[in-house]
């Protein structure tokens, strides 16, 4: 990692921010703009430096920064709401060039924002920026990937579907391709989280146990990318995360008089039909037994008082504790993805493992990806992505102020178009 790269960001992600908060006489508006003139010469001054921003990160030359330092994140952001692919600094850079860019940077995104113009009429002549290119193949290969992201869901569905009936009947069930598909999911995560998280958020009437065990998988990855497993243990926790009540397979979860029966006894049963299963990795065996287990003694099954259940097991448990907040009861009443937030957090205090919780709400966010929500300004929008500030995350707005369907959707990140989020909307509300 470039420290040059780092401060160069760090500079300009703190004079924009200045530009939108301090009148040009401010002395932190001065200042800001004095730092972001001396780191941008000391990196230029050999040859011109150059940003690159791809897939939601940003580059210098071929190493990618650190999206949680100050201002990174908010600066990919920036690059990505103005479809700028490269940015070029030039030597001559000067106070000039410092407070245009950051003005231009501080614009409200849109299709009618031609940056190029902006910053020559700001007098900018030391920076070059290239735009993303936004045509029908672009958007068709996008489209084209997100059709795939549904189509390995229903692979797991139908594959979870074959494996709980084989497993019911005392079999073994071949989790061969099954592994596959998770990796395919994990890999997915890196590329595009915002499509994948969106999936988690998939519901059915009938087999919902099938699609409660999907998108229990999904969220754990999530937690599992944010944290850098490899990909062999990525798979492993997936898989686990699919598998984690196999043992309800054993009862007629539809017969009422067994509902007490399956809830204390489904992960005994799940770890010995796991246990059937061929191959070294035993990690679902241990997740489908502990998963229940509170880390402060709570749950079941019983066990010793020093029993620590698997770093999976703790994971995972986080990850169907939101998955079952945020789903409807047999009532039919969902808690919101914010307020089922602040319930995990809660239980961070007792059953749940701290640390991983923190981690977890980290990963999806306060407002997660495909939470409906309504803008201060009126405006309905779903959650596309994380901002910078856990409070303002990028947004699709899809209904107007006066509730009346767009055409297009309009992609913008609250901070930049100075609104904020006032409520969490039930999707029943709106009949979607």
């Amino acid at each position: 990692m470039s420290e040059t790269a780092v401060g160069v960001v760090t500079a300009l992600a703190q004079a924009r921010r200045a530009t939108q908060l301090y009148p040009p006489t401010h002395p932190s508006f001065a200042e800001a703009v004095e730092g972001l003139v001396t780191a941008v010469r000391a990196a230029a001054a050999a040859a011109p430096f150059t940003l690159n921003w791809h897939q939601g990160r940003l580059y210098h030359e071929s190493a990618v920064l650190p999206d949680d330092l100050p201002g990174m994140a908010a600066m990919a952001e920036a690059f990505e709401a103005r479809r700028i692919e490269s940015m070029g600094l030039h030597a001559g850079f000067g106070e000039t060039d410092a407070l245009g860019l950051t003005e231009v940077l501080a614009l409200k995104p849109g299709p009618d924002l031609d940056v190029d113009a902006e910053l020559a009429s700001r007098g900018v002549s030391n920076v070059s920026i290239q735009f993303l290119a936004d045509d029908d193949e672009e958007r068709e290969e996008r489209d084209r990937k997100r059709e795939a992201d549904r189509g390995m869901y229903n692979q797991l569905i139908s594959m979870l579907r074959a494996a709980q009936a084989q497993m019911a009947r005392g079999g073994t069930a071949d989790l061969g391709h099954a592994s596959g598909v998770v990796a395919g999911i994990a890999g997915r995560l890196g590329e595009d989280q915002a499509a994948i998280l969106a999936m988690a958020t998939m519901r059915a009437k009938t087999e919902a146990d099938l699609f409660h065990s999907t998108n229990v998988m999904i969220y754990a990855l999530t937690l599992g990318t944010s944290l850098g497993l490899p990909d062999e243990g990525l798979t492993s926790l997936g898989l686990s995360a699919l598998l984690h009540d196999i043992g309800k397979s054993a009862f007629d979860t539809a017969d009422e008089h067994q509902a007490q029966a399956i809830k204390l006894m489904h992960p005994s049963v799940g770890a010995q039909i796991l246990g059937r299963l061929p191959g070294e990795d035993k990690a679902s065996m241990l997740v489908a037994y502990e998963h229940h287990m509170g880390m402060d003694g709570s749950g079941y099954p019983e066990r010793p008082a020093d029993y620590i259940p698997h770093p999976y097991s703790r994971m995972i448990a986080i990850a169907d504790r939101y998955e079952n907040l945020t789903k409807p009861d047999p009532f039919g009443v969902a808690q919101t993805p914010d307020r089922a937030v602040v319930q995990i957090l809660r239980e961070a205090r007792g059953p749940l493992d701290a640390l991983f919780t923190r981690l977890f709400v980290k990963a999806i966010g306060v407002f997660p990806v495909g939470c409906l929500v309504r803008l201060s300004d009126m405006r309905v929008a779903v959650v596309a992505g994380h901002g910078n500030d856990a409070l303002l995350p990028k947004v699709r707005v899809i209904y107007d102020e006066n509730g009346i369907e767009l055409e297009e959707p309009v992609e913008l990140l609250p901070d930049e178009a100075q609104v904020t989020i006032i409520e969490v909307i039930d999707p029943d509300a709106l009949a979607l």
